[in-house]
């Protein structure tokens, strides 16, 4: 789970021209980061869901990585503000089996837990087994 930080002010002092210029571009990057055979989806608002299929050497750490490297050709692009996002992950345990509302729900919460503790405005991650 991710969300875009700080996208009500975008939209409160550029507009949401501006703000929807943000969520494609997010998504943009979301894409490049991303392989086919994960699932991208904007959950509504500023939040986005990825289900990403394990595969060797594509880890949270990689995910991240390959994110910041997108936000911050985003950030770029204009200097008006800073572009970051909030990250949650978890991961299924196939000798755990639960549903995929209770990964996400992790997810979820790890992001939420994430997010009041950042100090600065800038992406981190937070993750939930």
């Amino acid at each position: 789970m991710m969300d875009v930080n700080g996208l009500k002010q975008i939209n409160d002092s550029f507009g949401h021209l501006e703000g929807d210029r943000v969520l494609k571009r997010t998504a943009e990057v979301l894409e490049e980061t991303f392989r086919d055979s994960d699932v991208i989806a904007r959950q509504g608002g500023d939040e986005f869901a990825v289900l990403a299929i394990e595969a060797a050497g594509h880890c949270e750490r990689t995910i991240q990585t390959r994110l910041f490297d997108g936000m911050d050709s985003i950030n770029a692009e204009q200097s008006h503000y800073e572009i970051s996002l909030s990250l949650g992950f978890a991961r299924f345990d196939p000798r755990n089996c639960t549903s995929i509302e209770k990964l996400m729900a992790k997810a979820d919460q790890a992001m939420y837990e994430q997010k009041r503790h950042r100090s600065a405005p800038v992406m981190e991650m937070a993750t939930s087994a």
